[in-house]
C-alpha cells in the first residue's frame, strides 16, 4: 500500500496532468496556438479558466488516468482486512465478506442531548448579548419559552435513560442551571453578556464530563467489537489491517477513532500535520451533501465562540470534543 507521501505526489500529478500547468490568462487572451496537423480541445481548469491542449496530449493523459483508476480499483478490492469506522458503526471487510457492528451505545446519545441544551441556549441568546444589559427581542423570547417547555417535558425521562447515579446528578445540574438562566432572561427580557458568560462557564465543566463519559462508552463498545474480530482473524492477516476513519473536518485532530486505532495498530504516525494518522490509519474527511465549504466556515466561528464561552479555550472544539476522555480511557484498555 502506498505511503501518504506517495499518494500526495500522485494526487499532484493527477491535478497537473488533468488541468495543465500554465500561467493565468486574461479573459481576452487568444487561445494558445495548436501545432500544425493537430486538432486542439478547450478544457476548463480547476480555477475556472480555460486552456487548450492538443488531442494527442489529451489521449496520452487518458492512459495515465485510466491506469490510476484501475490501480485504485485493485487496491480497494485487495486490501484485507479493512475496517471502516463511521460515526456510529464499524464495518469489517475480510475475504470478500462485510460485517457491521455498532460503536456507540444509547447512553452516549443521552449524554450528548443534555450537553447540547446549554449550547443551544447560548446560540439563541449570544447575538443579543453584545451590550451590558441587552434587550432580547420578542421572537428570541418566544424561542426560549419553547426551549423551557421542552426541558420541563424531558427532565422526567432522565430517570430511565440509563445514567449512573453520578451521571444522573450531573444531568440534573445541567438542566437546572439552564432552566434558571432561561427563567431570568424570559422574566427580565434582558441578557447582559456577563450573565451569559457566567452561565456558560458554570456548566462548561459538566459538559466536558459528559463528553468524557460518552467517550468511554463509545470506546467500550468499539473495543468489544474489534477484539472479537481480532480473535477470528489469523494473526498474519491482522498484521495487515488497514483502518479508514470517516469524519467531518473539525473533530479530525485527536479524533476518538484515530486515537483508538492508532493504539490498536501500533504504527508510528507519519507526522504530516495530524497526530497519530499513519500509513495504515487514514482519516477521510467529508462534507455532508446538505452542507458546503461555507457551512464549514460558519461552524468554525460558531464553535469557536461557544468553546471560548464554555471552556475558556477558543480552539477546544477544533479537536474532537471526546479527545480528552478518549485519551484517559484508552489507558485502561488491553489490546
Amino acid at each position: 500500500m502506498k505511503s501518504a507521501s506517495q499518494i500526495l505526489s500522485l494526487t499532484f500529478i493527477v491535478v497537473v496532468l488533468t488541468f495543465g500547468c500554465h500561467s493565468p490568462q486574461s479573459k481576452n487572451a487568444a487561445p494558445a496556438p495548436v501545432s500544425s496537423g493537430s486538432t486542439g480541445s478547450v478544457h476548463t481548469a480547476a480555477s475556472g479558466g480555460s486552456y487548450t491542449i492538443t488531442d494527442p496530449l489529451v489521449a496520452l493523459n487518458k492512459l495515465f488516468l485510466d491506469g490510476y483508476k484501475d490501480r485504485q480499483a485493485a487496491i480497494r478490492t485487495n486490501t484485507s482486512p479493512l475496517i471502516v469506522a463511521n460515526f456510529s458503526t464499524l464495518e469489517l471487510y475480510w475475504h470478500g465478506v462485510a460485517e457491521t457492528n455498532r460503536s456507540i451505545p444509547d447512553i452516549y446519545h443521552a449524554q450528548k442531548v443534555v450537553a447540547h441544551v446549554p449550547f443551544g441556549i447560548f446560540l439563541r441568546i449570544e447575538p443579543s448579548a453584545n451590550e451590558s444589559n441587552a434587550q432580547v427581542s420578542d421572537s428570541v423570547l418566544q424561542g426560549l419559552r419553547v426551549y423551557q417547555t421542552q426541558i420541563e417535558a424531558a427532565t422526567p425521562s432522565l430517570e430511565i435513560a440509563g445514567f449512573s447515579e453520578t451521571q444522573l446528578a450531573r444531568q440534573k445540574r445541567i438542566l437546572d442551571a439552564s432552566m434558571q438562566y432561561l427563567s431570568n432572561v424570559i422574566t427580565t427580557a434582558h441578557a447582559p453578556r456577563s450573565q451569559l458568560m457566567a452561565f456558560a462557564h458554570s456548566v462548561g465543566p459538566f459538559i466536558l464530563e459528559n463528553a468524557n463519559d460518552a467517550a468511554a462508552a463509545q470506546l467500550e463498545m468499539t473495543h468489544a467489537a474489534v477484539m472479537e474480530w481480532k480473535k477470528r482473524i489469523p494473526s498474519n492477516d491482522w498484521k495487515q489491517l488497514v483502518v479508514v476513519v470517516r469524519g467531518l473536518q473539525m473533530p479530525r485532530r485527536m479524533n476518538i477513532f484515530t486515537q483508538y486505532f492508532a493504539k490498536l495498530l501500533g504504527e508510528p504516525g507519519h507526522g504530516l500535520g495530524y497526530p497519530l494518522e499513519s500509513r495504515r490509519l487514514i482519516y477521510a474527511e467529508f462534507i455532508p451533501k446538505e452542507r458546503d465549504h461555507l457551512d464549514l466556515m460558519a461552524t468554525t466561528f460558531i464553535d469557536g465562540e461557544a468553546s471560548e464561552a464554555f471552556f475558556g479555550d477558543r480552539w477546544r472544539m477544533s479537536r474532537d470534543v471526546l479527545a480528552d476522555g478518549a485519551e484517559d480511557y484508552l489507558k485502561k484498555l488491553r489490546f
